[in-house]
């Protein structure tokens, strides 16, 4: 008889015939076993009927003195609770009844699958980390029983587990062994099982057909027994198939994370292309200011002063012009020095992102006229070179940006180096801006910096009220 044909089978005279026997030998530990096997056999169909009759096998158990059989029961309990209802800490009270008794025998078997059946209540919980731990409790005992079924079955719910912990690297390696046991387990493993059981049950059909009223009730335990495999080993195979869609929906999922993470690579590489063009440019501005512009202004400022001094005479309108344009000269070639300097600034491989901070600040000061203050915390150790230049040239953008358009006299850099983040706050007082209307279009603009600060994995927020301030907060992680 095949499985297809046991499924179809109608078992309820066996089950009245059973209970009727049970009941007329006046034994509550046949009725409690007749309870628990009907019991089983609604449990995918009718679980409230199910669990009537699990309470009836738990009352009738109480009359015996079969410790074992209860926890069988209050562990099937916990399978229906978990499986058919929302109560699922119910499954777990049932689960911790059979257990102790479970532990008390010494029944590792047993034990391995009340781990197991707890793993799954705390997945459908959302609770993975106690998942995983009863999932390892599980997979440490030495199972006797169905142990490469069992393996195969664990491991594909230890993978699906960790993959849910966001653990890829566990789940990776679950997964693989998972596959390794389903290559070791086949259908012949299943069909010798159920070879094994029918020849046991024509013997033992055959060694009793003389005694017909044996007989009759060897074939109801037999008949029941093999049900209650059938719909066990059934059960068992609908959830390996669960198991398989999972594991593979998980391989999928790694497979699409690890091109994510190709894709951010390479735009990273990109910017971090662009930022070293970028540098090189201001290099070579800074030094096309100090060397020729600069150098243009202090010849003319020369020239000016020497034809000033031979002049003789001058009259008082024209003394006035001359120092003012003079004045005007000598502003005009300042500035030209500083910004040689300000665009030039940079972090040296020697000093690090605080004293470049620092000094790019004391020059903003001066060259603007706007005071600018540097307040660090937990800063004493370097970053990575390439992180600090990016921070840097983030935090000089937005000074920039203060001296352009913030009409501000104040500003403040607070640089905070936390465990496993750095955290960076610019404020100033100057006039504030509408934040809705930042431009989208490429360069070192506002959305240039945020997009940087995204590729970093970092998020900025920014504050600002109308003629109170502005205020720029990035938070950025560490790898």
């Amino acid at each position: 008889m095949s499985a297809t044909e046991f499924a179809e089978l109608d078992y309820d005279p066996f089950l009245i015939e059973y209970v009727a026997y049970a009941e007329s030998q006046n034994s509550p530990d046949l009725l409690s076993k007749a309870y628990m096997a009907i019991g089983t056999c609604f449990i995918n169909t009718e679980p409230n009927k199910t669990i009537e009759y699990f309470k009836k096998a738990l009352v009738e158990n109480q009359k015996t003195t079969d410790s074992l059989m209860n926890a069988k029961v209050h562990h099937n309990i916990g399978v229906l609770f978990a499986e058919h209802t929302k109560h699922l800490d119910s499954a777990l009270y049932h689960y911790d009844v059979a257990l102790k008794e479970y532990q008390k025998q010494n029944l590792t078997d047993y034990i391995s699958y009340i781990y197991n059946n707890r793993a799954t209540v705390y997945k459908k919980q959302g609770d993975y980390p106690r998942a995983i731990q009863n999932y390892l409790k599980a997979d440490s005992l030495p199972i006797k029983e169905y142990r490469k079924s069992n393996k195969e079955f664990l491991y594909g719910l230890l993978g699906e587990a960790y993959e849910k912990n966001e653990d890829y690297q566990n789940a990776s390696k679950y997964l693989k062994l998972h596959l390794v046991y389903k290559d070791s387990v086949n259908e012949e493993t299943l069909n010798s099982a159920m070879l094994d059981i029918q020849t046991k049950y024509e013997v033992e059909k055959k060694e009793n057909e003389n005694l017909k009223l044996k007989q009759n009730k060897s074939w109801l335990i037999a008949g029941l027994s093999v049900l209650a495999l059938l719909l066990l080993l059934s059960y068992l195979a609908y959830k390996n198939q669960l198991s398989k869609k999972k594991i593979a929906e998980a391989g999928k999922k790694i497979e699409q994370q690890k091109v994510e993470k190709l894709l951010r690579d390479q735009e990273l590489n990109g910017i971090d292309a662009m930022i070293e063009g970028q540098e090189k440019e201001r290099q070579r501005i800074a030094n096309d200011l100090h060397d020729n512009l600069g150098s243009l202004l202090a010849t003319l400022k020369l020239h000016f002063q020497n034809f000033k001094i031979r002049k003789e005479r001058l009259e008082e309108q024209e003394k006035i012009m001359f120092e003012k344009t003079d004045t005007l000269i000598e502003e005009a070639y300042q500035k030209v020095r500083s910004m040689a300097h300000a665009k030039n600034a940079g972090v040296k491989s020697n000093e690090g992102l605080l004293p470049a901070i620092k000094n790019f600040a004391s020059k903003a000061s001066v060259v603007n006229q706007l005071i600018i203050d540097v307040e660090d915390h937990g800063m004493d150790q370097r970053l990575e070179n390439s992180l600090e230049m990016t921070l840097f040239r983030i935090i000089q953008e937005l000074i920039t940006n203060v001296i352009k358009h913030a009409e501000a006299t104040e500003c403040t850099i607070h640089l905070t180096h936390h465990e496993d983040n750095i955290n960076i706050m610019v404020e100033d007082n100057g006039i504030g801006f509408d934040t809705s209307k930042i431009k989208t279009e490429q360069g070192m603009g506002l959305h240039s910096i945020q997009k940087r600060i995204e590729i970093l994995g970092g998020q900025v927020t920014i504050d600002s009220i109308f003629h109170k301030g502005t205020v720029f907060i990035i938070d950025i992680p560490l790898p």
